[in-house]
Formats: structure tokens, C-alpha cells, sequence
């Protein structure tokens, strides 16, 4: 039986043999073309703690260095004759693929990347030296406490296993086998759980034909991981002997379905989201009191979060914290028109600019399609902040930003001495 395929306003959506949906967002102008690959292999599927925490991060590096008949050496000179640019990145759900090339090649290119998914040699030879980049990148989060502050702030804020750093348990790290990682591979990349996004000037039909014929015999699935426990929460420290104190804060904030997401997230660019942000000028510019401060709502399929990080002194700091504060609870009377205007026309501009990329647009499909079960196109996104007014979006503030949602802090700092969040 031949894939299937189903419109939508700018995407089509392929159905194919093995259950795995294709996704192809034409562009007739675009000369490149590039491939977001969804493969549910993500570090929230990882065994918890040293029992395997960090098989995932591992994978990432592993899956390129040879596939089928090709060695390391062997698939990265096919690929680089194809023009194709490739990574791989884990994240929570899904270990990502990406690749970029020509439209024209894309035809040429997807056995490779196919082999890659479906039969990475995973070299014996290869597992130290990747182990060892990936021991130098957990500790190297010691001298990078901006990042490392974020990510202790989503161990406290998010559920376990959706809490994880991404860097994986150091001890999973040092123990695991090249069994355990090709276990984890076989039992966890499957049709069941990934998404395949294709965006740029290609042929549908004949990436699905395609891929049906790669793909014949691949099967299963692979759930979705679930949450283990309730968040910590809570407010935790970190001691350093740094000048510097390093502040992080969330909120509880609607997932990517909700439709309070977009009014939430032009709030957010209001509040803590550019040079001319609420907080930028009230704790920054006006009082001095730290170096650096912004707010980041991150919307997912079943939970979203509104993240606050800010970086002083430590003299400062508290009054930092304070500052902030201060300023979040303010928030809930409303923005001026000024502040709307401004954040609309940022974010209308951010969505041109991810039009002119194919790879930006492959991504937001395949993750689209995770999330919402379908994808959006860049005129559906623009016509979403097209229909909030000054006055809605206000409303929205209101139902959205008061004193219990203020109840869902969790904070976590880096410094010489704990701070007080009241």
C-alpha cells in the first residue's frame, strides 16, 4: 500500500507503510532544502540515573560515525559529495537529526541519512573517545554558571524525567556498554514515535515513494515517556566563590496547544524579552542592579514554562531579586500600547525572517506535528497575533499573570550565599 497523504494549508502530510508521518512544506523559490528528523530516542526515555542517563546524549554522537556498509570515514565523504550538512542534538522527547543540502540532492541523500536511523554501526572504537567529550561537556557546565543555573532551575521547576540537563548522570556516562547503547537503539528508534519534516523546493510524491522502499520492514513504536514524580519546586542554591551570583526563576505557563499561548508568549516578549523589555529597563537600566536580565516562555506539547534569568553582583543581587519581583507582580495591571506595538512588530519580524529559512521551517513543522498534530503554517502563525488587540491581550494578562500563578515559582541561584525569595 503506498503512503498516503493528507493537505493542509501550506504542508502535506505523508501517511507512510511503516507509521511514520512525512511531512513536506513545499517552497518553489528556495534553492536548498532541509530534513528535520524526529526519532524517539530522547534523554527523557533514558534509564534514570547511572542506570543509563545519558544514553541518549551519547547516541547523538554516536549514529553519524557509520551506517550500513559505510564506515565513519566512508558515510562522511558521501555526505559531503551530496553537499549535505548534518548534526544531531538530544533533547527531551526526541533526538533530532538535521540535515541541509541542495533541493536537487535530497533524492540522493536520503538512503544515507535512512541508514543512519536505520542501521548506525555504532563503532566499539569509537565509544571512549565519545565518552570523553561527553564527561568534558558535563563538567565544563562548572565554568559556564549562566547555563548551568538554567538548568538547575529545570531539575527544581519541570517533573522528573523532563527535568534532565540533557548532559546525561556522570556515573551512566563512565558505565555504559556499546551493548547497552546498541539495545537502546534498536529497542527505541522506531516508525511509532518519529516524525520526519521535509521543507524547501522537493517532490513529495517521490520522497515518500522513496522513502516507503528504504523503509519497508521497519517497525514498531516506542511510547512517550511519562511523568515519574511531581516537580521539586522550591528554591535551591548553589555555592560558588564568584563575584557574581547568577538568578533563575520559573513560572508555570500553557503548552503549545493552549490558546493562550500566543497572548502568553507576546506577554512574555513584553516583559523580559528584548533591550526595550520590562525588566531590561526597570532592573537594569534604571537601577543598575545587574548585568544581564530577560524572560523566556518555552511552550511544549503537555506543559510550558516561563523561565527569568538575571546575573549581578553579589551586594546587589537580593535587591535584584527583589527587583524583579516587584516588577512581575506590576505586570499583572496591563502593558501600554507602546509595549504592544513594539513586541507585535518584533515577533512579526522574527516569523519573516524563519520563512526565508528552510531549515528553521523543517524544524517548526516536524515540532508542530509533536505538539499540536499538525502543522502551522507561517500565515496561520501571523494571523494568530493579527487577532490580539491591546485590550485582549490585557484580558489575557489578567487571567494569566496573578498572585497564585506567582505561586509557581521555583528559583535556584549560583553564588557566595543563599538569597531570599519571598
Amino acid at each position: 500500500m503506498p503512503a498516503t497523504a493528507s493537505p493542509s494549508e501550506t504542508a502535506q502530510v505523508y501517511h507512510l507503510r511503516c507509521g511514520m508521518p512525512l511531512i513536506i512544506e513545499r517552497s518553489d523559490t528556495a534553492q536548498s532544502a532541509a530534513l528535520c528528523w524526529l526519532l524517539p530516542v530522547g534523554n527523557a526515555s533514558d534509564p534514570e540515573g547511572r542506570a543509563g542517563d545519558g544514553h541518549a546524549v551519547i547516541l547523538s554522537e554516536l549514529i553519524l560515525r557509520g551506517a550500513g556498509p559505510l564506515d565513519s570515514r566512508g558515510l562522511s565523504d558521501a555526505l559531503d559529495r551530496l553537499g549535505v550538512q548534518r548534526a544531531t542534538s538530544p533533547g527531551a522527547a526526541h533526538l533530532q537529526m538535521s540535515a541541509t543540502m541542495l533541493g536537487k540532492r535530497v533524492l540522493d541523500a536520503l538512503p544515507f541519512l535512512v541508514s543512519v536511523v536505520r542501521a548506525p554501526l555504532l563503532p566499539e572504537q569509537h565509544l571512549d573517545p565519545v565518552r570523553s567529550l561527553c564527561l568534558q561537556q558535563l563538567e565544563g557546565l562548572d565554568d559556564d554558571p549562566q547555563q548551568l543555573v538554567m538548568l538547575r532551575l529545570r531539575e527544581r521547576h519541570l517533573p522528573p524525567p523532563f527535568n534532565r540537563t540533557g548532559y546525561g548522570n556522570q556515573e551512566a556516562l563512565e558505565s555504559t556498554s556499546i551493548k547497552d547503547l546498541r539495545n537502546a537503539w534498536a529497542s527505541r528508534a522506531r516508525p511509532g514515535g518519529s516524525i520526519l519534516a521535509v521543507a524547501g523546493n522537493v517532490d513529495g510524491d517521490a520522497i515518500a515513494s522513496l522513502l516507503d522502499r528504504e523503509l519497508e520492514g521497519w517497525t514498531g513504536s516506542t511510547p512517550d515517556p511519562k511523568e515519574l514524580r511531581p516537580p521539586m519546586g522550591g528554591v535551591g542554591h548553589e555555592e560558588s566563590e564568584s563575584s557574581q551570583t547568577h538568578i533563575a526563576m520559573g513560572f508555570k505557563a500553557p503548552p503549545e496547544g493552549d490558546p493562550q499561548a500566543t497572548p502568553f508568549r507576546i506577554a512574555t516578549r513584553i516583559l523580559g524579552g528584548d533591550t526595550s523589555c520590562r525588566l531590561f529597563n526597570e532592573v537594569r537600566e534604571k537601577r543598575g542592579l545587574c548585568y544581564s536580565v530577560g524572560a523566556n516562555y518555552a511552550g511544549g506539547r503537555d506543559r510550558g514554562m516561563l523561565s527569568i534569568y538575571a546575573g549581578s553582583t553579589h551586594e546587589r543581587a537580593q535587591d535584584t531579586i527583589d527587583c524583579i519581583a516587584r516588577e512581575v507582580e506590576r505586570f499583572e495591571g496591563g502593558v501600554e500600547a507602546d509595549e504592544f506595538h513594539r513586541a507585535i512588530v518584533g515577533y512579526k519580524s522574527r516569523l519573516v525572517m524563519s520563512g526565508e529559512s528552510t531549515a528553521a521551517r523543517a524544524a517548526s513543522a516536524a515540532g508542530d506535528f509533536y505538539r499540536l498534530g499538525r502543522v502551522r503554517s507561517l500565515a496561520e502563525l501571523a494571523a494568530e497575533v493579527d487577532r490580539i488587540s491591546l485590550e485582549s491581550l490585557n484580558r489575557s494578562i489578567g487571567e494569566l499573570f496573578h498572585e497564585s500563578w506567582r505561586g509557581t515559582r521555583s528559583a535556584f541561584t549560583i553564588g557566595p550565599k543563599p538569597m531570599r525569595f519571598a
